[in-house]
């Protein structure tokens, strides 16, 4: 197989629209006084309550994208030095990590309402303590549940993918290549909630995301080698998408306060999905789904998205408590928060994309920023 570096546009557009389900949900999350969006706008709420599945997304997509140029060859092995590759991936994730994390002290800092409670979803991120803040410099602030949510509530998930990347080459990698990358990977997941469900043990830390990291390693080994028929791999994803949509919303509060299973179920979704749009795009079958996420707004979403996912939360949450003192109704303050605040934070995630994000891009997103950058000027 060619050494020729595979380009799916349309993952790029797929993270732009994970980053922005988060915020819109978020956006409801932090409206008015805890629960008043649930309890106020219940019809809402049974949609954007899910909008935390844009994590387990993010997960599957990074365990794809990374296996991908692995998956080319048979070895199983890293097409470069562990210390090479560990220094690649803490240069693209560690300083724009840093960066959303310092702005977000200064923040609570700044402003004293960020440091009291005040009856919001806001107090689950303070007071900040010495330990929270330790922990989240060292990237382990999800092994506690008095860390986990403190100062920034997102970063939580940057330190599960962090540890991650070190077990994909020292541990995943080297099972694949003694049994059955379909076996191991199906076996991880179920290790993984086992941790948690027999176990009890670090429920914070969501282990099952290891499983679903290595669901999307499988879906890049299965987009480039396996021989399935492409019309059998739809038929079965529809009905997986059918019985996914009818549990969620079935099982609504059974499944929302139980993230292992919501996350794990959207988890093996999309990454049949992964192989459906990878196969489709590899063989040059158009599709309005690929179409849609390699558009040009969508790209441009998504090579902003971290930035978008590191530092939206704080400033969504400030606006809220800025404007409590309104006392608007519920659907009111939801709305100011949808319409005027988030494309507000989203113009200043912009500016901290292109002052420090944009300084650490891997070869694919510079790529991919600089051909944005063409596109612009001769618009």
């Amino acid at each position: 197989m060619s050494d020729k570096r595979i380009e799916l546009p349309y993952l790029d557009g797929i993270r732009g629209a994970a980053a922005l389900t988060i915020v819109l949900y978020h956006a409801f999350l932090f409206t008015g006084h805890t629960g008043d969006a649930y309890n106020d706008l219940p019809i809402l709420g049974w949609f954007l309550g899910y909008g935390y599945l844009g994590v387990p997304i993010f997960i599957v997509l990074s365990g794809y994208v990374l296996m991908l140029p692995i998956a080319m060859h048979r070895e199983f092995k890293l097409r470069t030095s562990l210390k090479r590759y560990i220094g690649r991936r803490a240069r693209r994730i560690l300083p724009p990590y840093y960066a959303a994390l310092a702005i977000s002290l200064i923040l609570i800092a700044t402003f004293p309402i960020m440091q009291e409670p005040s009856g919001t979803q806001w107090d689950t991120k303070v007071p900040v303590t010495i330990g929270g803040t330790i922990s989240h410099l060292l990237l382990i602030h999800d092994m506690s549940g008095s860390w986990i949510g403190q100062i920034n509530g997102p970063l939580w998930s940057i330190a599960v993918e962090w540890q991650i990347y070190f077990l994909m080459p020292l541990v995943i990698l080297p099972l694949w290549r003694r049994v059955n990358p379909m076996i191991v990977a199906s076996g991880l997941l179920v290790v993984s909630l086992s941790v948690v469900l027999l176990f009890g043990r670090f429920p914070y830390a969501h282990p099952w995301l290891i499983g679903l990291f290595s669901l999307g390693m499988l879906a890049a080994y299965s987009t480039l080698n396996a021989n399935w028929e492409l019309s059998w791999l739809l038929r079965a994803t529809k009905m997986l998408t059918l019985c996914t949509v009818v549990i969620l919303f079935g099982a609504w509060n059974w499944m929302h306060s139980h993230p292992w299973a919501s996350e794990s179920l959207v988890g093996i979704l999309f990454a049949a999905s992964l192989v459906i749009l990878g196969r489709a795009s590899l063989a040059g079958i158009e599709s309005r789904v690929i179409n849609f996420f390699k558009s040009a707004l969508m790209i441009r979403l998504g090579l902003v998205s971290y930035s978008v996912y590191l530092l939206h939360s704080p400033l969504i949450g400030l606006a809220n408590l800025l404007t409590l003192h309104w006392n608007l109704p519920t659907w009111l303050q939801y709305l100011f928060l949808t319409l005027v605040v988030v494309p507000t934070v989203l113009a200043v995630c912009v500016g901290f994309y292109w002052l420090v994000e944009r300084r650490f891009h891997n070869t694919h997103q510079r790529s991919v920023s600089s051909t944005q950058v063409v596109q612009s000027s001769t618009s």
